[in-house]
């Protein structure tokens, strides 16, 4: 009850605001502000209900990417706008190929005459990225830009799993499909480690030639530093925010009131009037809103977001059944002459990839091109729902590939049994279980493994198909292994490199379409998750409140523990075969 009238209060209180705002002007001579909070992502995920949020305090943040996009490019051509702050002092993690995204779009900004400056507190490796492209960077003196390449490190609990006397019986095909390693084994396989560190090389080596190309230094210098480092810091008496000036990183060292006061100067105002000046790229949306659909011709943007999981899931996961529905009223939909399938997603089930896969074979069918656009991941159940459009797009940074299946069943029989339960009955049929309360016998571990050899035959197959190659050139490239984009446009399984923006033109090109809307076709989000969203992108006390939770060790940790095992959870296949990339759906770059 209490619970309730609380959060009846706390939706009282946030529809008053939004009635009592005044309308949103962009101001003459105005600076963009453009403000990165928590995780950058393609659609916002609601993965507790709104009272959970209230009550556990991890309401989290997120930016939507095409928002961010969006802002800047309509500031770009906006006489209004003169200038633009990149804010990234509360970014806390996006992809590389989201970053790249973004700074794209900030490469065309400053085409258009217009400076871009940044200042932090602290730069992370993610937000010192996206500041290397504005025209001039700021940084607080005690602070530091904090680089250290990329990296893959994760937990492994087969030794924990025989602690508690549980297992994890695992069936899979592909040399390099270690998608459940961490169950099965105390360290990372060579395979996985040689496939992760090309990757990793990759992605590094384009970070290090957009940094050092946008502030004008030697690559090789760049990256000598990460050798001389300790000495360097030593002979600068461990001040950090001295070493990123000694590196060329920023351009100077500011207080806060200090980059107040240079920003009003840049201005020709008093930086007392600065607040009248600046303008968050949300509220310049909100200025400029969408335009009203003038024309008959759409072309509808699909996202299949998140793990791929079978029936109908919220925004975040992609749901099998939601996905096709999206993909099918698309198809139906007269207005609409071609569909984007937007993919950021590590995969998930097979049934439900093939569920969204049989949608894409009859919107072309129906003679509507379909494009996949990759986000940042497109791997295993990603790429089975991308083989068969009629063109695919990712960019550089894109982890794609991970072409294999496993299935994996937990018993728990020892750890029942270790807590005095202990599980007995009888069956009709040599293919009766007790589910995970008992080993699988020697006769269904077959069936399994059967059953999941044929799945990666239909894999390969669907990818030959799909590519125009044959079953044994994809066998070759195949194997659960994964690719960045560069490395997937050269093996065949993408067709070109760029970004969504790329994608919607090639697609509009497909379609012999001039004069068209993009649609985004997504189901509307609950009014109460929304809102519990607005009060964190509003910034207001209770928001701050609501996300104040204190972290300890051990929480960090018990959190880590939970989060890996809470895998199973996303496991609703009927069939128990999966493709998806675990490794994948680890963040890359900043902890």
């Amino acid at each position: 009850m209490v619970g309730t009238l609380l959060f009846m209060a706390l939706a009282f209180f946030i529809i008053a605001t939004i009635f009592m705002e005044e309308h949103i002007t962009v101001p003459e001579q105005g600076v963009l502000v453009v403000s990165l909070e928590g995780t950058i992502v393609e659609q916002k995920v609601f993965d507790k209900s709104p009272l959970q949020a209230i009550s556990s305090g991890t309401v989290r943040h997120q930016t939507i990417l095409r928002d961010v996009i969006k802002a800047i490019d309509l500031a770009a051509k906006d006489d209004r706008i003169t200038m633009m702050i990149i804010d990234t002092n509360s970014l806390e993690s996006a992809m590389p190929s989201k970053l790249h995204y973004i700074g794209d779009a900030m490469n065309r900004f400053k085409k258009q005459g217009k400076k871009i400056y940044s200042y932090g507190d602290n730069y992370s490796q993610n937000s010192y990225f996206l500041a290397s492209f504005a025209d001039e960077i700021y940084l607080n003196p005690y602070g530091a830009v904090l680089l250290h390449g990329y990296d893959s490190y994760q937990n492994y609990f087969k030794d924990f799993l025989g602690k508690i006397k549980a297992e994890v019986q695992l069936f899979r095909v592909g040399k390099y499909k270690s998608a459940m390693e961490p169950f099965i084994r105390n360290d990372m396989s060579p395979e996985a480690k040689e496939a992760m560190l090309s990757i990793l090389n990759d992605l590094w080596s384009e970070y290090t030639a957009k940094v050092t190309m946008s502030r004008t230094i030697e690559k090789d210098t760049f990256l000598n530093r990460f050798e001389t480092v300790d000495k360097d810091l030593v002979a600068l008496q461990g001040d950090l925010a001295a070493l990123a000036i000694e590196y060329g990183l920023v351009d100077g060292l500011k207080t806060r009131a200090d980059w107040t006061e240079y920003l009003a100067a840049k201005l020709n105002i008093q930086s007392s009037k600065l607040k009248d000046k600046a303008i968050n790229y949300r509220a310049y949306l909100t200025a400029n809103p969408n335009e009203k659909l003038t024309t008959k011709d759409i072309i509808a943007v699909v996202y299949a977001n998140g793990t791929i999981m079978d029936g109908q899931q919220p925004q975040g996961k992609a749901g099998g059944d939601t996905v096709s529905r999206h993909l099918q009223e698309a198809r139906l939909n007269e207005k609409v002459k071609a569909v984007i399938l937007r993919v950021d997603s590590p995969g998930g089930s097979a049934f439900a990839s093939e569920v969204i896969r049989q949608e894409i074979l009859l919107l072309k069918e129906a003679g509507k091109p379909v494009v996949v656009s990759m986000g940042s991941l497109a791997a295993s159940g990603g790429y089975w729902i991308s083989a068969n459009a009629d063109e695919i797009w990712a960019s550089p940074t894109t982890i794609t590939g991970s072409i294999g299946i496993f299935g994996a069943i937990p018993n728990f029989e020892g750890t029942l049994g270790a807590i005095g339960i202990n599980s007995d009955g009888v069956g009709t049929t040599p293919l009766t279980s007790a589910l995970v309360m008992k080993p699988l016998s020697e006769k269904i571990q077959s069936v399994f493994q059967s059953s999941i050899e044929n799945g990666y035959n239909r894999f390969l197959n669907i990818v030959a198909e799909g590519r125009h190659m044959t079953v044994e050139q994809v066998n070759d490239i195949a194997q659960g292994r994964v690719w960045t984009g560069n490395q997937a446009v050269k093996i065949g399984l993408v067709d070109k490199l760029g970004t969504f923006d790329d994608a919607l033109y090639a697609t509009a090109s497909r379609a012999a379409l001039d004069d068209y809307k993009v649609v985004y076709w997504e189901d509307p989000i609950p009014w109460d998750m929304k809102l519990i969203s607005d009060i964190m992108e509003r910034q207001t006390g209770i928001g701050k409140l609501l996300s104040a939770k204190m972290a300890t060790p051990q929480s960090v940790l018990a959190d880590q523990v939970i989060e890996k095992l809470s895998i199973f959870n996303q496991f609703n296949d009927p069939n128990h075969a999966y493709v998806l990339c675990v490794s994948c759906m680890e963040e890359l770059g900043d902890r």
